[in-house]
């Protein structure tokens, strides 16, 4: 099955019939099933670039700015520990 869902593949993984493929940043959120565990495989570290698109002319607003630099204090780490 393929899909962008994280809640559907979260509720499929929690039956027990599924695998799946998650950043590893997911294990550690709160879940509804607790039970749910990674498997010891060591697959390689990947990235894919990120980009904010605005419109030409416009500016971005109160909320947009104030998401935007939290995802760059948030990120800002990791950009200097990625391989």
């Amino acid at each position: 099955m393929a899909t962008t869902s994280f809640n559907l593949r979260h509720e499929l993984l929690a039956t027990g019939r599924f695998l799946t493929v998650l950043p590893e940043f997911f294990l550690k959120l709160p879940r509804r099933h607790p039970t749910i565990r990674a498997l010891p495989i060591a697959l390689p570290k990947t990235s894919m670039p990120v980009a904010l698109v605005t419109l030409q002319g416009r500016s971005l607003s109160p909320i947009a700015e104030l998401f935007l630099e939290r995802v760059r204090v948030m990120t800002d780490g990791m950009a200097k520990t990625w391989p």
